[in-house]
């Protein structure tokens, strides 16, 4: 998978995020709890929530660890904008 390239404000806004839902300070979230409720919040189809889930590799790990979280944000903000999920967006 290529790098991901993110803001100053992007880095800070996704660590915060992570942290809050890294309730066990463990560096790995599950995708439920916290996680579950931030994605939801996104308002997208559950289908594509998956989809995310299994772009950023979190299905394959069986959690989110940093990297699996911040590409799953970016994800996230690319299919609330309408755009096709594809890991090749992540970036543009």
């Amino acid at each position: 998978m290529e790098s991901l390239t993110l803001s100053d404000i992007e880095q800070k806004y996704y660590s915060e995020l992570f942290v809050y839902c890294d309730t066990d300070n463990t560096k790995k979230v599950a995708s439920n709890g916290r996680v579950l409720d931030l994605f939801r919040a996104a308002q997208l189809p559950s289908e594509v929530v998956l989809q995310i889930t299994e772009l950023c590799g979190a299905t394959r790990l069986g959690h989110f660890g940093r990297s699996q979280f911040y590409i799953a944000l970016k994800l996230i903000a690319i299919a609330q904008s309408g755009l096709p999920l594809r890991v090749e967006s992540l970036n543009s």
